[in-house]
């Protein structure tokens, strides 16, 4: 018994741990079983086929490529510049179109184009876009709306419901759902936009579309605007069934069927009440029947229903037509009714008085808002940005700065983009540069666009300001501000401008060796070019050339052209036929253009070597794709000018005109030099009488210059000085400090140290003379041609020249020889 009771306590000793073990061991073959059937083997790459996967990596990856694929071709410019955030020159694009391809816009394109408006805010663009709003229907802007949304960027959604209003879209619920949805995290800028979107629907919202905005401002957590939805939700009556039926029938364009519906419920006995009737009002303004509305606005006057949505509602019809004036007009009845006009009643005159370019009415408008206790806001304070156009209405900048201030207004990213266009537009770089530093202190620093981050470059960069340009770029950097193409563009733009090429090249190596890459463009590497190509580094114009080709960058005609001209003024010709081969070798081929030609044969001038550039003009001739133009025909003869080729300049010349080439005054003053070198004056005196009177133009003074000139190699000074005194009867050209310095020089080389004095006093209208004068400012002479006078004069004719000097308030040459001396006004002369 005692056996049989140990043998029982064992085995239930046991018992347990061998389930374990057998549990264990379970689970160990299940994963050995699964990890052999899991297990693949990989198949080693060929040699081939791992060259392939690396050529494929570095390939420049193709964004939207499947969209493009959907997309009809002669859209795809304007879808690619849409999507490169390049507003501007995709409405551009859009006006190149013809009738026919603007209807049959794809919503997808013009979804993406009102993206990118959103996104730009530039308010320059919005005559543009008026032009081409009948092509932006309410489809593409709820899709627009649903990628705004979904970045929950309030300036893009709040600027999509502008651009809403401008083109007359109806603004669905779904739309302005979303647009509230976009506001999200900005409770501010929401409570607007809902107290906007009551004040516009006024009682025409349905109570479905009233919940679901307090349920995405209750998302937002914003309880105090979801309140005041709730409160215009109580006070809707029950004639707001009626007015939604006349109002969907009015969205829908089909102003018959509102009016019946309006009809029927008049016919069955109710009393129509001021909802209705405006709801009747708007039907007939969506339907463009302004003659209709009006009617139905005096019948509501004379039963005492019209209030400001009314007034308001008319106002609309009018501006929409463009009738500014009658809207003033109903404006002043609001008044004489004793109804107080609303803020969307001053934004709509203002914006109208604004677009019509009446700046004075404008801020009269502004002046009669704040008589009425309505104060200004960020609308209105855009709206009057927009009327700032230039230099002299830059005071009014910090007017504007005043409204915000006395409002308690804080800029937010669509203020500040149209705050800062107008102070590019103004000049008044001093101003935002302030500005944009005090938003940078404040505790909430005001997240700046991309667009307005590169309009500001662009700005600073062409003021020469190099270190506000770098500290913008370091700025947008931290604060993570998306990087556009255009943007990177101004920043390559601004420093190459400001001789800072290896910056630039550094920030475009950056970006390639980032995610960025596809930012960079044809453009942006043809600035670079420029850059190099300005500062003479020609090692660096090929090295970029040869990068462009290994990363795949397509090369344009500009580009080529650009480094052709960069090869032209660093004398590396010999560079010339590689850059050739390499246009003809692009897929697709690049076609040389006449500039091409001309930079080549000007190059090849440059060099000394004519003759290959005779024989490019010949090859260019055979091709019979580009006609030679005046700027080729005038290199090729200043080529021959340097090199004293008299005969193959005139025949050039006789070229020129069988070619019906018109010349300028340039190739005059090549000829005037040419001529007068090979001792044929007379030839260049007759060229410039025929010229001028066979081509109906005027000789300048440069050409006259030119012939002073020849008449002094000539050894005919006097006739050079009788040249000057016709010119300047004649009146058809002043002389310049050139011709006084090529006359003075003339004299002193022919040892005429009597008429070189005469000319000097000449040039500098002092006594003593017996030239004729020039009108208004003397012109004086180049300050080393003076030194050399002074050195050959006598003790006596020195003292004598320098005391006149003296007399007429001029800086005395003997003190300062190496200046050309101070220009003052004296009263003309005349002999």
């Amino acid at each position: 018994m005692a056996s049989i009771s140990m043998m029982e306590h064992v085995s239930e000793v046991l018992s347990p741990l061998t389930s374990e073990l057998l549990m264990f061991a379970l689970a160990a073959l299940v994963y050995v079983l699964a990890s052999r059937s899991l297990t693949v083997p990989v198949k080693k790459k060929s040699g081939k086929e791992i060259e392939k996967d690396q050529r494929k990596a570095a390939r420049p990856r193709q964004p939207w490529k499947k969209e493009m694929e959907e997309t009809a071709e002669v859209y795809h410019e304007i879808l690619q510049l849409a999507k490169g955030g390049e507003a501007s020159r995709a409405l551009s694009a859009m006006k190149r179109l013809d009738s026919a391809t603007k209807l049959a816009l794809p919503s997808q394109v013009a979804t993406k184009v009102l993206l990118a408006l959103a996104k730009s805010q530039c308010k320059s663009l919005t005559k543009d876009f008026l032009e081409l709003s009948g092509h932006f229907d309410l489809r593409s802007f709820e899709a627009a709306s649903i990628e705004a949304s979904r970045w929950r960027n309030a300036a893009c959604c709040r600027e999509l419901y502008h651009l809403a209003g401008l083109a007359s879209v109806h603004k669905s619920e779904k739309f302005l759902v979303l647009l509230v949805r976009g506001h999200s995290n900005d409770h501010k800028a929401m409570h607007s936009l809902v107290e906007d979107i009551l004040a516009e629907g006024a009682s025409k919202l349905s109570r479905a579309f009233l919940d679901s905005l307090v349920t995405q401002c209750s998302g937002a957590k914003n309880q105090d605007t979801a309140k005041i939805i709730q409160e215009h939700e109580n006070s809707m009556g029950d004639t707001n069934r009626q007015a939604r039926i006349i109002s969907s029938f009015g969205k829908e364009g089909n102003l018959d069927a509102a009016v019946s519906a309006f009809q029927r419920w008049t016919d069955s006995g109710a009393t129509p009440t001021v909802i209705v009737y405006n709801c009747l009002l708007d039907a007939c303004i969506e339907c463009k029947a302004l003659p209709k509305a009006l009617k139905i606005f005096e019948e509501m006057k004379e039963q005492s229903l019209a209030d400001v949505v009314s007034y308001n509602t008319i106002m609309k019809g009018h501006l929409m037509s463009h009738d500014t004036g009658a809207a003033e007009k109903v404006f002043m009845q609001m008044h004489q009714a004793g109804l107080t006009p609303s803020r969307v009643t001053y934004h709509a005159l203002l914006n109208a008085m604004v677009c019509k370019g009446d700046r004075t009415g404008a801020w009269r408008m502004v002046t009669e808002m704040k008589s009425q206790g309505i104060g200004a806001t960020g609308i209105t304070c855009s709206i009057l940005l927009k009327s700032i156009n230039g230099r002299s209405q830059g005071a009014e900048l910090s007017t504007i700065l005043s409204l915000l201030e006395e409002a308690d207004i804080q800029m937010d990213e669509v203020l500040f983009g149209g705050f800062a266009d107008a102070c590019i537009r103004s000049g008044n770089l001093k101003l935002l540069w302030k500005q944009y530093q005090q938003l940078l202190k404040t505790g909430q620093p005001v997240q700046v666009s991309g667009p307005t981050y590169g309009n500001m470059i662009k700005a600073f960069g062409q003021a020469q300001d190099v270190q506000s340009v770098q500290d913008l770029w370091k700025h947008m950097r931290e604060q993570q501000v998306r990087l556009t193409a255009v943007t990177l563009g101004c920043m390559v733009e601004a420093l190459v401008s400001n001789n800072h090429v290896a910056e630039a090249w550094k920030i475009v190596n950056d970006a390639w060796s980032s995610d960025q890459r596809e930012l960079l463009n044809t453009v942006i590497y043809s600035t670079i070019v420029k850059g190099f190509t300005m500062s003479r580094q020609h090692d660096q114009v090929i090295a970029v050339f040869k990068e462009m080709q290994e990363r795949g960058i397509a090369c344009n005609t500009v580009t080529y052209n650009t480094m052709l001209n960069g090869l032209a003024r660093c004398g590396m010709m010999h560079e010339v036929p590689e850059l050739l081969k390499g246009m003809r070798d692009s897929d697709p081929p690049v076609q040389p253009d006449i500039i091409t030609y001309s930079t080549i044969v000007k190059g090849y001038c440059i060099a000394g070597d004519v003759d290959r550039a005779f024989a490019l003009l010949d090859e260019m001739k055979k091709l019979g794709n580009v006609k030679p133009d005046e700027v080729l025909y005038n290199s090729l003869l200043d080529g021959c000018a340097k090199q004293s080729r008299v005969e193959d300049a005139l025949k050039l010349l006789e070229e020129m005109k069988r070619e019906g080439v018109v010349p300028s005054n340039y190739t005059l003053s090549i000829l005037c030099k040419l001529l007068g070198r090979g001792r044929r004056l007379e030839q260049a005196f007759e060229i410039v009488k025929t010229f001028t009177e066979e081509y109906g133009f005027k000789a300048n003074i440069q050409v006259y210059t030119c012939l002073m000139q020849a008449c002094i190699h000539n050894r005919q000074c006097q006739r050079a000085l009788s040249l000057h005194d016709q010119v300047v009867k004649d009146g058809v050209c002043v002389p310049d400090t050139k011709t006084y310095t090529v006359m003075l020089r003339g004299c002193l080389q022919a040892g005429l140290l009597e008429k070189a004095l005469a000319v000097t006093r000449c040039a500098y209208h002092l006594p003593g003379h017996d030239l004729r004068e020039t009108d208004g400012w003397y012109q004086g002479v180049d300050g080393s041609a003076l030194e050399d006078l002074l050195a050959s004069l006598t003790s006596e004719q020195r003292e004598s020249l320098v005391k006149d000097f003296q007399k007429q308030g001029i800086s005395c040459p003997s003190q300062s020889l190496d200046k050309a001396p101070r220009r003052r006004h004296v009263a003309p002369r005349h002999h």
